[in-house]
């Protein structure tokens, strides 16, 4: 030791003060606080056991088993990607057959039709009948003169008293004189007589300058086809020399503005345009007629968005074909009538949308814009490019220029001006004036789509480049008045389109269904739908990805249908929105049922729609619940608990008078089993309850009430079942029922019956998987579960008309506050 301390450097009269302290340490450790300083802190130790290798072995097994779970998981899943590859071109050579077999049966028909055609002309007496007429047309040309009088002598002599007044009476000469001077067809119809109105919403104005068959012809579709909009009609007469020059005697209640000198059709219509009265100014011209709705439809568009400044409609030709939907500038200066000689009724052509310009054939804007950018500028006298260029100064004041797909206007092209742009007519200024357009409007004709020589119209028909497209793709169109589901997809495509986005809609079952489409199309949402994109949906996918930033796809049968086909083939982000966490939902009913079917049907769905997650950029349910559930699976998965019920606009007078409402509400559709269970539970196990107390009735709303349910309804037994009913009617019934009953057993998410319930200030009494997912239900409905307490709490609040005007009251704040646009948009804004 000495040693060892010298090598170390410590004093040798250190060592024994050294020694004195070590023992007092070891005295004071070892002593009465051994306990506290070691054997507090001593544990029991293992000698590791002869069985450690064979434990070594199982992890070494149970990894190989779980590397081996995970190659056959990824097998499966391929195999599953091809199975549903070959589904998809198995149902894509399905539609191209049934296409084939449309047509050929078409082509069938229209041979038959030939071919007995074909016989009659075969016939000797139709030859010597078609032979005698020929002759006759030839000697009396049909709508000559000549011809005319032979007819009026014909039927002189076979009506002799009917004929009389023809020749006696002011309205009889007046019909031949205008049968001589506008046609057959004012024999059939006579004097056009219009209402006279004070203070029209529109002054139609047509240019004409002759023509007057097609200008009469136009004033009858008017008078026929025009209603629920108050009108005048303006003649701007550019100093005709037939019978035009006389229309007074044919209409009554026209004002008739007629030149001194000949202006042309561009001075013309701005020198008529200074007598309207109305609130907007249509412009149409006389080789038109116009169709059902032409006109209340372009008012109703463009009073709906003060975004708008000019609408216009779409042009059919006579034989049926689209002349235009839309007009397309491109940035060299030439133009495209868009759809031209196409189908006018395919989807591409009947949805609201911006567009460079609208024919002046048929355009409305209103008179003080009109009036603001001064009229068709001049400069494009006498006609033609004034139409483009106006539509470039409504952009220029603010506003927009939109096409209105259900003023469906037939245009007789070419009969105003002539078709030949090279002759010495009005057509030839057509292009004098493109060279002007594009020089007046230089710098805006740079920022339009490009023209390569084969453009893509698919951005530039609808001016969305440089915004971002959404896909939405769901199993048909929204019925947003009849399920749930569809009523959260219509409020999310609502809410993209008041977001800014271009919005495409994809119906799994690609039907036309009214009037759920149609509503979507007046929103400016394209619906696909038809047997050429059930055929060729996948092309369109392919030609389109690209232009498309995301796709949100809706219901788990619905996506996978779709998911592999978009990551393979586009590169667009793919966004999956559940509706409800379906194993879940199938999980509980069997626990409710122990029906063995139904722990089948859960393990099924669990095994698709984590599939479905794990190939999404982000998926989406209705709330917490399912978010929590999913991640108890799979914690890596990215889940989002989303606003599913949003709402735009808000009630805000809901009548508190419920001492004068009566009766119990059920809402919902029996297409969804919970619905069914909810209210068969209520009928036979809680309202008997509540009937022994007070006499109350039970009303049931909902789309396909099954046999079951409606043999719920007996005499005076206070069930009443209404099934499906309109929006207005179900408002009305939320206005006059006291309560509203979810009764719900089992399910999934957030329940629309109940967020809607509250959005129209109704009461609530449901049960925990009727209140689940819903953040403080506590505080604007009443929550029981079991069939006695449910009963008595409805009975309680039933009779307290204070405790429900609180409640209704509670509702109207939670609902602005929990789903609005900006609520909603705050949780997935910054997935799109």
């Amino acid at each position: 030791m000495e040693v060892f301390m010298e090598e170390q450097g410590v004093d040798q009269e250190l060592i024994g003060i050294y020694e004195e302290m070590e023992r007092h340490f070891q005295e004071y450790v070892h002593g009465e606080n051994q306990r506290i300083y070691l054997l507090n802190y001593m544990h029991e130790t293992f000698a590791l056991p002869d069985s450690m290798f064979e434990v070594s072995q199982i992890i070494d097994d149970t990894k190989d088993q779980i590397a081996q779970m995970k190659a056959e998981l990824k097998e499966k899943d391929l195999t599953i990607t091809k199975q549903q590859e070959e589904k998809r071109l198995t149902d894509n050579h399905v539609a191209n057959q049934d296409m084939i077999i449309a047509s050929l049966r078409k082509d069938c028909e229209t041979m038959q039709g030939i071919i007995e055609q074909l016989r009659k002309h075969e016939s000797f007496s139709y030859k010597v009948l078609r032979r005698l007429k020929r002759i006759f047309n030839e000697k009396f040309p049909q709508g000559t003169k000549k011809r005319k009088v032979l007819f009026y002598i014909k039927e002189t002599i076979l009506h002799p008293v009917k004929s009389i007044s023809l020749y006696t009476t002011d309205e009889g000469r007046n019909l031949m004189e205008g049968d001589m001077k506008i046609g057959a067809a004012y024999r059939i119809h006579g004097k056009l007589r219009f209402v006279k109105e004070g203070h029209p919403m529109v002054s139609i104005v047509i240019p004409v300058y002759n023509q007057i068959h097609y200008t009469y012809a136009c004033l009858l579709s008017i008078l026929d086809h025009t209603k629920n909009v108050d009108y005048e009609i303006i003649i701007a007469d550019d100093v005709s020399t037939d019978a035009t020059a006389e229309l007074s005697k044919f209409t009554e209640n026209v004002v008739i503005c007629r030149n001194e000198t000949n202006q042309g059709f561009l001075r013309n219509c701005n020198q008529a345009a200074k007598s309207a009265r109305g609130k907007y100014i249509m412009f149409l011209n006389n080789d038109t007629q116009v169709t059902d709705g032409w006109l209340d439809s372009l008012v109703n568009l463009i009073e709906s968005d003060p975004s708008i400044g000019m609408v216009g409609s779409k042009l059919v030709y006579p034989d049926g074909r689209l002349q235009e939907a839309g007009g397309i500038l491109w940035s060299d200066g030439s133009g495209w009538n868009y759809g031209r000689l196409d189908d006018p009724e395919k989807p591409e052509y009947n949805y609201v949308k911006d567009v460079d310009y609208i024919s002046g054939a048929a355009i409305l804007l209103s008179t003080d814009l009109w009036k603001r950018i001064g009229g068709f500028d001049e400069r494009f006298a006498p006609a033609y490019c004034e139409d483009s260029d106006l539509a470039f100064e409504v952009r220029k004041a603010g506003y927009r220029v939109v096409y209105q797909p259900l003023s469906k206007v037939i245009h007789f092209e070419g009969i105003s001006n002539g078709t030949d742009v090279n002759g010495s007519g009005l057509k030839r200024y057509q292009v004098e004036n493109s060279k002007k357009l594009k020089e007046k409007w230089a710098a805006e004709f740079s920022c339009q789509s490009e023209n390569n020589g084969n453009p893509d119209p698919f951005r530039a028909r609808e001016r969305s480049q440089g915004k971002d497209i959404i896909l939405v793709v769901d199993h048909y169109v929204p019925t947003y008045d009849r399920d749930a589901g569809s009523k959260t997809t219509f409020q999310y495509l609502k809410m993209f389109i008041d977001k800014g986005y271009v919005v495409k809609f994809l119906g799994d079952n690609f039907l036309h269904e009214e009037p759920y489409s149609t509503a979507l199309q007046q929103m400016g949402i394209e619906i696909l739908y038809g047997r050429e994109y059930q055929a060729g949906i996948w092309d369109w996918l392919k030609t389109h990805g690209d232009d498309i930033k995301a796709a949100y796809l809706n219901r788990p049968h619905i996506a996978q249908k779709y998911i592999d086909f978009l990551r393979e083939n586009t590169s667009m982000k793919l966004i999956y929105y559940g509706h409800d966490l379906h194993f879940l939902r199938e999980g509980r009913e069997y626990e409710l049922t122990g029906d063995p079917k139904k722990r089948e049907a859960s393990e099924y769905w669990r095994s698709m729609e984590l599939r479905l997650m794990k190939k999404a950029a982000v998926s989406y349910y209705p709330s917490y619940v399912e978010r929590e559930a999913i991640h108890e699976i799979e914690p890596s998965v990215p889940v989002k608990a989303i606003v599913a019920y949003v709402f735009d606009r808000f009630l805000n007078q809901i009548p508190n008078d419920f001492e004068k409402r009566e009766g119990l509400l059920f809402v919902g559709g029996f297409a969804h089993p919970p619905n069914a269970d909810a209210v068969l539970w209520f009928a036979r196990e809680i309202f008997p309850l509540i009937r022994e107390q007070i006499p109350v009735n039970f009303y049931i709303v909902g789309s396909k009430v099954t046999d079951e349910i409606k043999a719920l309804e007996q005499p005076d037994n206070g069930i009443i079942v209404k099934g499906f009913v309109t929006e207005e009617e179900l408002a009305s019934l939320y206005a006059s029922c006291r309560i509203v009953v979810v009764p719900l057993r089992y399910g999934a998410g957030v329940k629309g019956k109940v967020i809607e319930a509250l959005y129209y200030g109704a009461p609530v009494v449901t049960t925990s998987i009727g209140a689940e997912g819903i953040p403080e239900a506590d505080q604007v409905m009443v929550v029981r579960d079991e069939p006695e307490t449910f009963a008595e709490e409805v009975i309680a609040l039933y009779n307290d008309p204070d405790s429900l005007r609180q409640i209704s009251q509670n509702t109207q704040n939670y609902i602005r506050t929990y789903h609005s646009i900006d609520a909603a948009w705050s949780v997935v804004g910054e997935d799109f």
